[in-house]
C-alpha cells in the first residue's frame, strides 16, 4: 500500500499507527484500498491481510442445498482466538483478528509451532487458532487442551494478496512441516448429508465447537456450523456476564441450540435440558456469590510468557484498552519455574453494580 492512500487512512481515522517493540506498523480500521479491516500495513508498505468474516448455517441440510453444489471440505472449528503469523525482518509475529500485533502470542509462539516454514516461503501467512485454558482472551477449551495453550493452523494466505491457498497446497505445507493443524475431516459433497450429520453428532458429543465447510468450486465460499452443545457451554462460561454481554448473545445460542435439536432429533434429551438449566442458572449464582464474598463480580484470566518484556507489553496494552475494568495485581508477572506468568481480572461493571445495589436491601421498580 502506498504511503499516500495509508496516510489518507489515517486522516479519516479509518487506519491508525501501532508499534510493537520497535516495529511501527498501521492497522486498518475500516476497509482501504481493498483490504478488509484488521489488515497490518508494515513499514515498506507490504500488507499482511486482515481473515474475513465467515457467515454462519444454522440449518445444517438447507445450508448445503443453498451454498454447494459441488465438493467442499470440512474441517473442525477450534474454540479459540485467531491470530495470522508472518515473518518480518528474521523475527516471527502473530496479530489479533483487530490487527494488533499480540505480545502473548508473539511471545509463546516458539512453543506452539515451528515456524521454519517461513524461512523458505517469507511471503506466506499462518492463519491459526490458539486455544487452551491459559489464554488471555476468552475462557474454555477445546476437546483435548487441558493446560496451557495450543496452536492448529487452519489456512494460509499470501502477503498482499486476499485469498487463501488452495486446500491441497495448504495440507502438503502442514504436511511436509509437521504443523499442527485444524483436524480435516475429508472432502464431502452435498449429497453426503447423513455422513455429515453423523460427523456433527459425534463433535457435539466429544465437546467440539463445531465445523467449518469450505467450498472446492470457485465462488463457492466458506461456511461455520456449530454443535447443539457448543451453545449451552458458551451459556454455561457466560451466566455471569449477563448483565455485560448484550442480549442478543444469549438469544442467538438459545435459537441456534432449537434449531439443532430440532434438525437432528434431539428434542426430549433429557441430559441436555438438564445442562441447558444449570447453565443458566449457575453463572447467576456464581456471580451473587462472588458479590457477597468480594464485593464484585469478575473473570480471572492465567497465562504464561516466556519474557518478561512480552508479558510487560500485554499487561501495557490490557490497562490501555480495558482501562478500569481491568485489575493487576502489583506483583505481576510472576516467575515460575521457565516461565513469566500474569494473572488478572476483567471486572463485569454492571453484574458488578446491579448485584451490589441489589444485595444493599436497595428498592427496584420494574
Amino acid at each position: 500500500m502506498d504511503e499516500r492512500t495509508l496516510a489518507d487512512a489515517i486522516g479519516r481515522n479509518r487506519a491508525s499507527r501501532e508499534r510493537f517493540q520497535g516495529l511501527e506498523y498501521a492497522r486498518l480500521r475500516d476497509t482501504v484500498a481493498g483490504y478488509r479491516r484488521g489488515s497490518l500495513v508494515l513499514p515498506d508498505g507490504s500488507v499482511i491481510p486482515g481473515y474475513p468474516s465467515i457467515g454462519r448455517v444454522q440449518s445444517l441440510g438447507a445450508g448445503l442445498r443453498r451454498h454447494y453444489s459441488g465438493a467442499f471440505w470440512v474441517e473442525e472449528k477450534i474454540d479459540g482466538f485467531n491470530v495470522r503469523i508472518f515473518r518480518w525482518q528474521g523475527r516471527t509475529y502473530a496479530a489479533t483478528r483487530g490487527g494488533y500485533i499480540c505480545a502473548f502470542s508473539t511471545d509463546r509462539l516458539p512453543d506452539l509451532l515451528d515456524s521454519a516454514i517461513l524461512d523458505d516461503e517469507p511471503d506466506l501467512v499462518l492463519c491459526a487458532e490458539i486455544a487452551g485454558p491459559e489464554n488471555p482472551y476468552l475462557e474454555g477449551a477445546p476437546p483435548g487442551v487441558a493446560e496451557d495453550v495450543a496452536a492448529f493452523v487452519f489456512d494460509m494466505m499470501r502477503t498482499g494478496r486476499t485469498g487463501f491457498l488452495a486446500q491441497g497446497e495448504k495440507m502438503a505445507r502442514l504436511r511436509d512441516h509437521g504443523l499442527p493443524s485444524a483436524p480435516i475431516f475429508g472432502r464431502f459433497l452435498p449429497a453426503d448429508l447423513d455422513a455429515l450429520q453423523a460427523l456433527v453428532l459425534r463433535l457435539d458429543a466429544e465437546g467440539s465447537e463445531g465445523v467449518v465447510l469450505k467450498g472446492e468450486q470457485p465462488g463457492e465460499g466458506r461456511a461455520k456450523y456449530v454443535t447443539g452443545r457448543s451453545n449451552v457451554a458458551d451459556i454455561e462460561l457466560c451466566g455471569d456476564q449477563l448483565l455485560d454481554l448484550p442480549p442478543e448473545y444469549f438469544t442467538n445460542r438459545l435459537l441456534r441450540l432449537g434449531l439443532f435439536v430440532n434438525e437432528h432429533a434431539q428434542a426430549g434429551d433429557a441430559d441436555l435440558e438438564r445442562r441447558l438449566g444449570r447453565a443458566l442458572i449457575n453463572g447467576v449464582t456464581a456471580a451473587v456469590d462472588r458479590s457477597r464474598t468480594i464485593g464484585r463480580v469478575g473473570r480471572r484470566f492465567r497465562c504464561r510468557f516466556r519474557q518478561r518484556r512480552n508479558a510487560e507489553a500485554f499487561m501495557a496494552h490490557i490497562k490501555a484498552t480495558g482501562g478500569q475494568r481491568v485489575r493487576i495485581d502489583p506483583e505481576m508477572p510472576r516467575r515460575e519455574g521457565a516461565f513469566w506468568v500474569l494473572e488478572f481480572e476483567r471486572i463485569l461493571e454492571r453484574m458488578t453494580g446491579t448485584l451490589a445495589n441489589a444485595l444493599s436491601g436497595a428498592s427496584q421498580y420494574d
